[in-house]
């Protein structure tokens, strides 16, 4: 009884009950607001990601109904691997398998409890990590830390949207739990394979390997056990590539373990501004430059996408038509190896364009990285209140919100390198070190692209534990002289 009444427990479920009371609120609020997706509406709790994610998700019910194996069900490999599948078995089980895509309306019902259960899982991987921490810290400083992952709002927002950033979370902070409690080749063999989850989740994390590599070095442990552990752990995830390899050749007939739109990423958000800066394109120039370049890729090798062009509707350069095919929901899985081949051809070209204006491709990703870092906690309550970015930029919000972000970031960075400074004589360097890396490599592999803050949150919620340094340090400098004052 006595442990049940135990004040952390009380104060975590507190705080859990609360935070799913406040999501609840923010829910009803804005569940009713409707966007437009071409000919259907949706509510704007979904994001744009959320809209492809549950299209995606739709697929697969289709597929199924139609007597397909779920093994090959789903269309092209666009974007996440995992998220949609879990939006199908969601489905599947809360709603009895309803559609989610009709002719005027994209929903899916009963969203609420995937909310509430991604803030439970999130809950979950904390408490978990409160035990690994608890261990080696002070049962203060781990219940800090984990409230501070918990209830910071530029980190906790995200877990009220169908986007893959929640899921992401808990599941690299039960990565990281494992790694710490890992002690023979069995346990890191599966921390690869939990790493390929992340990997299905974002492919963000194909790389982060790296990272545990760097924290296997500096184990206390005879070189051959290093390179047996570091083994275990990439073989877990080749396993999964090789999976993820195997579903897209059984489903369309060609081998591939990364999503079509890590093909056109430069041509999206990093190609279009260079011409720009570079050749004074205007928005007419630059679609006819795009339309000369595809018509070129097409016809030197006897591509038969001549429909899945003409289709298309003109768009402003900001909206790149290669990323419209990849959103038509009449894609043709038949020309899907055209397609890959055609996105190599995209990139391939994109990469020798960001070479011949190196100063530019600098400049461009410098401004998205100094973007990233202005953390904003309620990036996703105005996602849900303005249609288009454009129309949230002309707000008084942003101009308002703005100030505030730049002042929310120079204390969080402050108080974060302070507990860094901390953590240095606190805990051991070896896990200092995967920490430290866990954020550049977050922030050089996400940033550069979209300066967009969404992508810093990984970064943020590492940065989130010297943050509690700090306030633990604060913390006893407040108690000590109180004690002192009023012994």
């Amino acid at each position: 009884m006595n442990k049940i009444l135990n004040p952390r427990i009380i104060y975590l479920l507190i705080s859990l009950i609360l935070s799913i009371v406040v999501s609840n609120q923010y829910l009803n609020k804005f569940e009713n607001n409707l966007f437009k997706d071409g000919n259907r509406e949706y509510s704007s709790i979904f994001q744009n990601d959320s809209i492809r994610y549950i299209k995606e998700a739709e697929k697969i019910r289709i597929d199924i109904i139609n007597s397909k194996n779920f093994l090959v069900s789903g269309g092209a490999y666009k974007f996440s691997f995992l998220y949609p599948r879990i939006i199908y078995f969601f489905n599947k089980i809360v709603n009895q398998n309803q559609s989610m895509v009709g002719d005027d309306l994209i929903e899916l019902k009963n969203y609420k409890i995937f909310i509430f259960f991604q803030i439970f899982i999130f809950f979950l991987s904390l408490i978990f990590f409160f035990k690994i921490l608890s261990k080696t810290l002070e049962k203060r400083l781990s219940l800090i830390i984990i409230s501070v992952l918990f209830l910071n709002p530029i980190i906790f927002q995200f877990h009220l949207s169908l986007l893959t950033e929640s899921l992401f979370l808990s599941f690299l902070i039960f990565s990281v739990s494992f790694l710490l409690k890992s002690k023979n080749t069995f346990h890191f063999f599966l921390l690869g394979i939990f790493i390929g989850v992340l990997y299905m989740l974002r492919t963000i994390a194909l790389l982060y390997p790296i990272v545990f590599l760097i924290y296997l070095l500096f184990e206390k442990k005879k070189i051959s056990q290093k390179v047996i552990n570091g083994s275990s752990l990439i073989s877990g995830l080749i396993i999964v590539l090789f999976l993820i390899g195997v579903h897209n050749y059984l489903r369309a007939g060609v081998f591939y373990s990364t999503p079509l739109q890590a093909k056109i990423d430069l041509e999206t958000y990093i190609v279009p501004t260079i011409l720009v800066k570079s050749k004074n394109f205007t928005e007419l120039q630059l679609k006819n430059h795009w339309e000369q370049r595809y018509k070129k890729i097409i016809t030197d090798n006897n591509f038969d996408l001549t429909k899945e062009f003409t289709e298309l509707q003109p768009r402003e350069y900001l909206i790149k038509r290669s990323q419209k095919i990849l959103d038509n929901d009449n894609f043709d899985l038949t020309k899907e190896r055209e397609m890959i081949l055609f996105f190599d051809e995209l990139r391939n070209e994109s990469i020798n364009t960001i070479s011949e204006n190196k100063i530019i491709f600098f400049k461009i990703i410098i401004k998205n990285y100094y973007h990233s870092i202005l953390l904003n906690p309620v990036q996703v309550y105005f996602d849900s209140k303005y249609e288009s970015w454009q129309d949230y930029k002309n707000s008084i919000d942003h101009k308002f919100w703005l100030k505030i972000r730049i002042i929310i970031a120079l204390l969080f960075f402050s108080l974060s390198l302070f507990g860094f400074i901390i953590s240095i004589k606190t805990i051991n360097y070896q896990l200092n070190i995967f920490l430290f890396f866990s954020i550049l490599y977050f922030f050089f592999t996400s940033c550069w692209l979209v300066g967009n803050t969404r992508y810093f949150i990984p970064s943020t919620m590492f940065m989130g534990i010297y943050f509690s340094f700090a306030l633990d340090n604060i913390y006893q400098l407040i108690n000590t002289k109180i004690k002192s004052t009023y012994p």
